[in-house]
Formats: structure tokens, C-alpha cells, sequence
């Protein structure tokens, strides 16, 4: 999946149906940070449904956090651990 869909798919998510100026570089970047924290905590990026869905949830939480402050939820946890327990099971070179 390319950026421009994720980048709709987390507006989607966000519900955001206009657009501020500076939001698309903004809404990038935290789609690039919450790639990067999955990578540090064991996932490895691949083509599928799931990674992306993580990846997209995780850049949510954290547009949303910033002003609440909210702690990451369980079932993003949840999404990420199945992410990485998937990846290892099947053998993949790069898991942990």
C-alpha cells in the first residue's frame, strides 16, 4: 500500500474531512514514527492487511494522544503482539 492510501485510510480514521494547512506533512510523519516504533519493538514491515492496519492505528493513537495524554490502548497492544507473534511463527528472517 502506497503512502497516499494510508495517509487517507488514517484521515478516515481520524475523521477528519477537511484538511488544515501543514496537516498531510504532519499526518506523514506520524505514519514514519509509528512505523519506527514498531520496528523497535519487533515488527518488521511487510505487505500485508495487518502491518498496515498497525501501523495506521498506532499513527492514530499517537495524533490523538497528543492532546489527551492517553496511554497506548489494549487492543493496539493487542494488534501489535499479534503482529510480531505472526511474523515469528512464520520463520521471517528479520523477527526477533
Amino acid at each position: 500500500m502506497d503512502e497516499k492510501s494510508m495517509l487517507m485510510i488514517l484521515r478516515q480514521d481520524l475523521q477528519r474531512t477537511g484538511e488544515l494547512p501543514g496537516e498531510e506533512a504532519y499526518l506523514l510523519q506520524l505514519l514514519q514514527a509509528a512505523r519506527a516504533s514498531l520496528e523497535r519493538q519487533g515488527a518488521r514491515e511487510e505487505e500485508s492487511a495487518d502491518w498496515y492496519q498497525t501501523v495506521i492505528s498506532t499513527a492514530a493513537w499517537l495524533y490523538r494522544k497528543r492532546v489527551s495524554g492517553e496511554a497506548e490502548p489494549q487492543y493496539l497492544r493487542r494488534m501489535r503482539m499479534d503482529l510480531i507473534v505472526s511474523q515469528q511463527a512464520r520463520g521471517d528472517r528479520d523477527a526477533p
